[in-house]
């Protein structure tokens, strides 16, 4: 009776560790899977906090979750990786480090820096793209507009709605640099340069305008409109140790 007992302990420890390590295998191959299929399509898989936290404390007991875990934490690092946008105006140049893919009147305002001037920080459309108040020009870090300089900014092109924003008065004038954007219209995707001209709708063609503090009135429903934004950095991970080689 006792040894009948001890066989089925020993059974039952066998039938949980092999369904555990079959869970790590799972964990491993899924991620391993997303992973190639996002870089089949030339971009990064954009894993939640939660995943990367749970990945992280999966065993690395066989050589697949090494591979693994460390591939996840080269995904990491990619998907936290920071941009810098140069903002000028009358005032100075600020330098903010934002996350590649934000939409660019998000990342200002979240950072504590307006695109839009005066007033019009209170009376805009919040990122609707009908108001003109965000107006800025945007050109490379190299002096060279987005439109002949890769992917710096999604859109290369102006937009639909920024084509029809910018050639209704009062934007639209002979002199309005090409390098007129929306800045809720545009990701970033590369360091640029940004500067502001005077007006109600930054629609001045010489000077600079003065730089002014971001102002949330509603707080994070000034910008509810911007659905491509990607998701705060996710908690760090730690590297790959030498045990999981």
């Amino acid at each position: 009776m006792r040894y009948l007992m001890y066989r089925m302990k020993l059974v039952s420890l066998l039938t949980i560790a092999v369904i555990h390590m079959m869970s790590i295998n799972f964990a491993a191959a899924y991620y391993s899977w997303v992973a190639k299929v996002c870089r089949s399509k030339n971009r990064h898989p954009v894993f939640s906090a939660t995943e990367l936290v749970k990945a992280s404390r999966v065993s690395t007991g066989t050589r697949q979750c090494a591979r693994w875990k460390s591939q996840l934490h080269r995904i990491y690092q990619s998907q936290n990786d920071e941009i810098s946008v140069t903002f000028e105006t009358a005032s100075n140049q600020k330098i903010l480090n934002v996350q590649k893919g934000e939409i660019l009147r998000s990342a200002m305002l979240k950072r504590g820096i307006s695109p839009h001037n005066g007033r019009s920080r209170l009376i805009n459309c919040r990122g609707l793209g009908t108001c003109g108040t965000c107006a800025v020009e945007i050109t490379c870090v190299d002096g060279v507009h987005d439109h002949g300089n890769g992917n710096a900014v999604e859109p290369k092109e102006r937009n639909a709605k920024e084509r029809l924003r910018l050639n209704f008065p009062p934007h639209g004038g002979k002199d309005q640099s090409t390098n007129l954007r929306l800045a809720c219209q545009v990701q970033v995707n590369g360091d640029i340069m940004v500067k502001k001209r005077t007006g109600f709708w930054g629609q001045g063609v010489d000077e600079l305008a003065e730089e002014y503090e971001s102002q949330l009135w509603f707080g994070e429903m000034e910008y509810i409109l911007d659905d491509k934004s990607p998701s705060p950095p996710s908690p760090p991970l730690p590297p790959p140790s030498s045990k999981d080689e």
